[in-house]
């Protein structure tokens, strides 16, 4: 087929302006941004009989992927620039969904990090043009917050940006070392893809129905290459912004405690021990829990049938409204040189920068998440005045619960509640620089030499974490699951829309900031080789260095409890009302509007803004920490074909060298200095990839190898760090960890029964020697041992607040194992416009039983799948093309995964994510030869996101909605 011919087929088929600038060179452009087979191996026209209409669009991408994954002797996947522009993605996460294996996590409705099998992000190492690279970005605390591990937020870049994704799910020996999920190489567009003069334009308006605003997205494209006395020269542009501002409602629980945590609920007249403490300062006296506020009577039965370990209460039973205003713009640039057939020497820009502004507003009940401590008077004295519980099964979890019935809250009036307007107020920025320079020679027609340099550096700066608590003392709440136990009925005893009805001084309120500045710089050199040694083996080596530098600085108040007393006139002045809260959920279980702090104009009062005053900040010792971590690296490896010999077998055999040495720096609070420790470990890992192609249309696979992932930065510190905001917590670090080592084993059969279609069913096992978890454990502060002074005037008793304490620590694997199936077809063989439909659909399911150790003790550990990992996967796209129109509905569902074992709150097992099924579209018209219109909805149906906490129970943890999003835009091509 013609060059031209696929230029303008592509242009008929609905392409996006990018991607559509990929059809000019051939259906099957492999990209020319390595050396893997991958991206080298030469792509075969699909077959054609006469009358049969030639593929071209959206279907030539997915027939060049399908001949870049059955060239490749590694198992791989592959998404073309059509691919991706023509899925209706909003960034890289959601483009690499449709992969077999791969799901995402979620972040406010966005991708923000992927599971490939089973394994999370901290697993897979992802390059860019060929380089490990580091992407951070921001999140709510239920979200697990910044991101200061090894994982890659591929919410920091637009997909638009690049030119094709491969995701390798088997290792060989020149692939760097450190994944044992996946490695994800992200190209961008380079001139030299193209043919001369080259411009696209795209713009888009993005419409939430929740937030209802307009939003806009704007992407471009210019290249061009000239022959030149000095060779040929390509230069290439590209630039990708985006806003999008949304709303997110939300009802949380801020995790479930028992009854009896943070010294219980008030008791009634007469019974001993008397809880609280008689204490007449604090209110606290034989006829009263506290001021206004009567204990229950001698007789009363909700105390005792309440206040035990096994009656679980919502921490911060509450109802949130989430303003989100994210902005991110993608710029790349290239220059590629060929001074002479054979040689090419380029260099590589990306640049990303995704600023964030987001504002949480809840209004909570506070006092079922504190003890009795000055100046918060908490759970203690509060009265139980109805209660109606629910039986939620038999508990599993290894404690005082263990083989009891528990139960959940189902209904409950209490009394001496303290009641808090909490907003939270975060501003980041996460700016992402990649330099990368290459050179290609090829010395003889047999010896190929690669040299590759570069530097990555992410600099994430989150100016402003503030959280505003300000409120009522002793009123009366309301909390009633009967209905629906994702959405309660909360309800409070004044009026919570009128300002005067609050207070903000010393006692009714809380202050607390926690700026952040994280830094991940990436250096790396790498030199390779390619001989081909005689007809049908390759022999391949080379040395790599990679230099890793990353660092956390953490600010944080002296005290969070020294707050201004501000008059009523005043407070009203300051405040605004949240409104509209709570379309698209049940109708009436919650106050639509409430007082909320109007943050700016209070910061700019008080010095809050630029930290003075009262609000001046001290450096976070214990949260401060660096890692430096070298890693020197070599391979060898040959690469065979045995099929000019008559043996349809191709392969390659290696062993890759590794030696990793870090440096890690933290504050210790025993020796109140900081100290740095230093850690060495060396791996040998081999590997095999073998194909047998067994008829033209036949293949199997099989591979095997040793892999490592190394340990997580953020597990890596010698010291350790307090948390006295949210659920109470030392975070404690180990420098001597050893990776997660494994291995890891794959099998494959793939039928290529007809153009642009496959069907394939793959099998995988991975023997995880060593493995690294999260040791959590519940006590008091006073247990701890740590000083006193860590609680820094946070009014929490060291006595009776239960802490969970966190320390990585090295512990037996286990193994993981699972299948894929896979099925593309083009339904070229039906009658009339039934021949444009197409279908794409793949299940993977996976299970692994890995043992976790619960405490400092080898008999009380528990058995469970991996964090992170979903049993059952599943991803289908019905696609529709024709000369002019271009239409796909895309469906993914992921199962439930765990995020956190031990749970964070005592007496339970786990937390986790519930299962998921969202639906996306995508329609574009070609209206010109030049011109294309579209239309993307994501998350059709407004799907809920939902956590939960313990496995037995199943006790709501986070149940949000974001609303549906839908873009309609024009592409212009030139």
């Amino acid at each position: 087929m013609s060059e031209a011919r696929i230029a303008y087929a592509a242009l008929i088929c609905g392409v996006s302006p990018l991607a559509l600038l990929l059809a000019t060179n051939s259906a099957a452009a492999q990209s020319a941004q390595s050396d893997t087979p991958a991206t080298e191996a030469p792509a075969a026209e699909p077959e054609t009989q006469e009358n049969e209409i030639v593929v071209t669009g959206f279907r030539a991408s997915l027939g060049s992927a399908l001949n870049a994954k059955r060239a490749e002797t590694s198992a791989i996947d592959v998404i073309k620039a059509e691919d991706i522009a023509d899925f209706p993605d909003n960034n890289l996460a959601e483009s690499l969904q449709r992969i077999p294996g791969v799901s995402i996590n979620r972040v406010g409705g966005e991708g923000r990090a992927i599971t490939v099998r089973g394994l999370s992000g901290s697993f897979t190492r992802v390059r860019i043009n060929g380089m490990e690279a580091q992407a951070i970005s921001g999140a709510t605390t239920s979200d697990r917050g910044t991101n200061t591990g090894r994982g890659f937020d591929f919410n920091v870049f637009a997909s638009e940006l690049f030119n094709n994704l491969v995701v390798r799910k088997t290792a060989d020996a020149e692939t760097i070392e450190g994944s044992l999920g996946a490695t994800v190489d992200l190209n961008v567009a380079r001139p030299f893809d193209y043919k001369g003069f080259t411009l696209a334009l795209g713009a888009q308006a993005g419409y939430n129905t929740l937030a209802k605003n307009i939003d806009p997205k704007f992407s471009s494209l210019i290249a061009n290459t000239w022959e030149t006395g000095i060779g040929r020269i390509g230069v290439l542009a590209s630039a990708a912004y985006s806003r999008r501002n949304y709303y997110e409602d939300q009802f949380g629980s801020g995790g479930w405690n028992p009854a009896t945590v943070d010294g219980g609920f008030c008791s009634p007249v007469g019974v001993a021990p008397v809880s609280p403490a008689l204490n007449p300062a604090q209110g606290t006296t034989a006829s009263d829990c506290a001021t206004g506020v009567p204990r229950p009577a001698a007789n009363d039965t909700n105390y005792g049938l309440v206040n035990r370990s096994t009656v679980f209460l919502p921490r911060l039973p509450r109802y949130g409204r989430f303003h989100h205003d994210q902005k991110r713009l993608g710029v790349t640039g290239s220059v590629q040189w060929e001074p002479a057939p054979g040689i090419e020497i380029g260099g590589d820009l990306l640049y990303s920068d995704y600023k964030v502004f987001r504002e949480e507003n809840w209004l909570e009940g506070f006092s079922f998440a504190r003890a009795i401590a000055s100046p918060n008077f908490g759970k203690p004295q509060t009265a139980i005045r109805e209660a109606i519980l629910r039986e939620a099964g038999v508990s599993h979890t290894q404690g005082a619960n263990f083989g009891q019935t528990v139960y959940d809250i189902d209904y409950g009036v209490f009394d001496g509640v303290d009641v808090r307007s909490d907003t939270q107020y975060d501003r980041f920025r996460s700016r992402f620089t990649q330099y990368s320079l290459y050179g290609k020679f090829d010395v003889t027609d047999r010896l190929r030499l690669n040299l590759l340099a570069g530097k990555a550096s992410t600099n994430y700066d989150q100016t402003e974490q503030t959280t505003f608590l300000f409120g009522r003392n002793n009123t009366r709440q309301t909390i009633d699951f009967r209905e629906d136990r994702n959405q309660p009925t909360i309800g409070f005893g004044f009026d919570v829309t009128d300002p005067n009805q609050f207070t903000l001084a010393p006692g009714s309120a809380e202050i607390r900031t926690a700026p952040s500045f994280i830094d991940n710089v990436n250096k790396m050199v790498e030199g390779s080789f390619k001989w081909k040694a005689t007809e049908g083996f390759t022999l391949k080596g080379g040395v790599h260095f990679d230099r890793f530098d990353f660092s956390i600085l953490p600010y944080q108040r002296a005290n969070n409890f020294l707050v201004p007393t501000v008059s009523p006139s005043d407070l009203a002045g300051m405040t605004h009302l949240v409104e509209g809260f709570g379309e698209g959920m049940r109708e009436g279980v919650f106050p639509s509007s409430w007082v909320a702090i109007n943050y700016q104009d209070f910061a700019k009062r008080y010095g809050l803004d630029n930290y003075t005053g009262d609000f001046a900040l001290i450096q976070n010792l214990g949260g401060t920490r660096k890692v430096r971590e070298d890693v020197v690296s070599a391979f060898g490896q040959v690469d065979f074909d045995l099929s000019a010999a008559g043996a349809p077998i191709r392969g390659n055999v290696g062993m890759r060298y590794a030696r990793t040495s870090l440096d890690s720096t933290g504050y210790s609070t025993s020796l109140g200095q900081f100290v740095t420790v230093q850690n060495s470990y060396e791996d040998w890992l081999p590997s095999l990839n073998v194909v047998a192609d067994l008829t033209s249309k036949l293949l199997i696979r099989g591979a095997v190898a040793k892999v490592i992932t190394r340990p997580e930065l953020g597990f890596l510190s010698p010291g350790a760090n307090v948390v006295i905001s949210g659920t109470p917590s030392v975070n404690s670090g180990n420098p001597l960890l050893e990776p997660i080592r494994a291995t890891t084993y794959d099998a494959a059969i793939e039928w290529y029964f007809a153009p642009n279609s496959l069907l394939s069913a793959a099998y995988f096992r991975k023997d995880i020697q060593s493995y690294i978890q999260n040791q959590a454990l519940q006590m008091t502060f006073a247990q701890t041992g740590l000083p006193l002074s860590l609680l820094a005037n946070s009014g929490l008793d060291p006595n009776v607040s239960v802490f969970t304490v966190n320390q990585a620590r090295n512990t037996p694997g286990g193994p993981l194992e699972g299948y894929e199936i896979n099925y593309q077809h083009a339904f070229t063989f039906l009658p009339g416009f039934l021949r444009n439909l197409g279908v794409l659909a793949n299940y993977t399911h996976v299970k692994s039983t890995i043992t976790y150790f619960l405490a400092a003790s080898a008999s009380n550990t528990t058995d469970r799948d991996l964090l992170g990992l979903s049993r059952d996967a599943f991803n289908g796209t019905l696609y529709y093309e024709d000369s002019k129109l271009s239409a796909r509905i895309s469906g993914s569902y992921r199962g439930p995964y765990i995020i956190a074992l031990p749970a964070n709150n005592p007496l339970q097992d786990l937390e986790g994510v519930d299962k998921s099924l969202i639906f996306d579209l995508s329609v574009s018209y070609q209206l010109t030869d030049k011109i294309k219109l579209s239309f993307e909805g994501l998350n059709l149906f407004d799907r809920p996101y939902r956590q939960y906490i313990d496995s037995d129970r199943d006790s709501t943890f986070v149940y949000s909605h974001t609303g549906a999003q839908f873009y309609l835009g024009a592409q212009f091509r030139f």
